[in-house]
């Protein structure tokens, strides 16, 4: 006889703030489209992150002024088309992706045990990201057997081992 699995109802707020994240995902998706199209929004954008990569390396006072003034020009030429500049600057370091891997494996596992018995796409919306770039993660937490599964491809549901 089949296993009965309890559902839990998100409530309207949820269902909305959802759906937030979800139209916030579209809008960034849209404007890196842009950026990829327009060449001088792409040559842009690259000059936006090399200066960020600059003031990270830099400790003298008067080239990091003058960096964050080059900053400021570009980040309001992208914003006049439509182009958010990502937050850097005074930031130090960009993270690493190691640093954001474990990140998302604590995000995921503290996920799982708040809501187990949940799909990957259920997963990866919830926390703002995509099944491609969680499925990682939440592979080594199923080999360190922190998460066990059930089920096969996308039917496949999460729940905490321990």
């Amino acid at each position: 006889m089949p296993k009965t699995i309890e559902r839990t109802r998100r409530s309207p707020e949820q269902r909305i703030a959802d759906l937030q994240a979800k139209i916030e995902s579209i809008k960034h998706k849209a404007e890196r489209a842009k950026v990829k199209r327009d060449p001088s929004l792409r040559h842009m954008s690259a000059a936006l992150k090399s200066v960020d990569k600059a003031m990270a390396e830099t400790e003298d006072k008067a080239t990091r002024t003058a960096l964050e003034d080059v900053r400021a020009t570009l980040s309001a030429t992208l914003a006049l088309n439509g182009v958010v500049a990502a937050k850097g600057g005074s930031g130090g370091a960009p993270r690493t992706r190691r640093a954001s891997a474990e990140d998302l494996g604590d995000r995921l596992l503290s996920h799982v045990k708040a809501h187990p018995g949940q799909r990957g796409e259920e997963i990866a919306a919830a926390l703002g990201t995509d099944t491609y770039s969680m499925r990682p993660s939440m592979k080594k937490l199923i080999e360190a057997r922190d998460v066990r599964t059930e089920g096969k491809n996308r039917g496949m549901r999460y729940f905490v081992a321990r």
